[in-house]
């Protein structure tokens, strides 16, 4: 007997192994009734160059660390929020993140899933000077982010991210208080268990601005490559990056580090899941 009923589309899963590429966000969101408690770390810079070989003397980075400490929910199986606390600038940052659209496969297939992030931080670190007039609202900063990803096959996954970061208050008045970024982000998958991670975040504008006494751009485009580990109910993923902070508005608009033997740094995030199912 023929059967003339069309297949049905099937949703495709697990394009990355973690909510994070590295540092980016993936399309990936927290089970519902599911907490994520998350650790990220950041050594200080290697410090190889052939003109400050001050590796050995920082121990490679271990003195100079920073870190982020956050816990992430589901509500449901598409949104998620979550909040966390950085050493970088005494930040404190919430976000929510919310599956818009679901790739599938097979007939009238989706091609790509699509989810919006938004995020709101504000830095608690003491004013640089006191004695001015200063408002609390200039803390604040805000990311408004499109997560679009295509699971290529079992193996390839690519994340494209357009980004508005925003700023309420600017270094100089040449700084634009809106930066535009473009993730972009790839993953390929080794072994059930590890996976191979790459991204870079180009700015689209702001690029030379601040500078510093000599006229150079002070910050840079973030870059990061690393591995996945999954093991039980932990997610280690190990990298190497030019960026110290791990929020957007640090490592994409307020990256300080160059790609280089001098100011990489090696970094790792670890993912902690919780079930509050009955």
């Amino acid at each position: 007997m023929l059967n003339d009923e069309p297949a049905k589309a099937k949703p495709v899963y697990a394009s990355f192994k973690s909510t994070r590429i590295i540092n980016l966000h993936s399309n990936e969101t927290m089970r519902a009734k599911h907490l994520d408690f998350r650790i990220q770390h950041r050594f200080g810079t290697i410090g190889l160059d052939a003109e400050n070989n001050y590796g050995f003397y920082n121990m490679f980075g271990v003195d100079g660390a920073s870190i982020r400490l956050g816990l992430e929910y589901g509500i449901t199986n598409d949104l998620m929020v979550g909040i966390g606390r950085s050493s970088e600038g005494k930040t404190y940052d919430g976000f929510v993140k919310y599956k818009l659209l679901k790739q599938t496969r097979g007939k009238k297939a989706i091609p790509f899933s699509l989810n919006y992030f938004g995020n709101v931080a504000i830095m608690t670190q003491e004013w640089a000077d006191k004695t001015r007039k200063n408002y609390e609202s200039s803390r604040l900063s805000f990311v408004n982010q499109l997560i679009l990803v295509n699971k290529i096959n079992e193996h390839i996954s690519i994340c494209i991210s357009p980004t508005l970061v925003h700023y309420n208050l600017v270094q100089t008045k040449n700084q634009p208080n809106d930066i535009y970024a473009l993730g972009i982000g790839t993953s390929i998958k080794i072994s059930r268990s590890t996976r191979f991670n790459i991204e870079y975040i180009p700015r689209l504008n702001g690029r030379n601005e601040p500078k510093d006494a000599q006229g150079n751009a002070l910050y840079f485009d973030a870059f990061a490559i690393g591995f996945d580990i999954e093991t039980g109910g932990h997610v280690f993923q190990l990298h190497f990056t030019n960026a110290s902070g791990m929020i957007e508005q640090q490592f994409i608009a307020q990256n300080t580090g160059q790609f280089n033997l001098s100011q990489i740094r090696l970094g790792f995030n670890i993912s902690r899941t919780f079930s509050f199912e009955h």
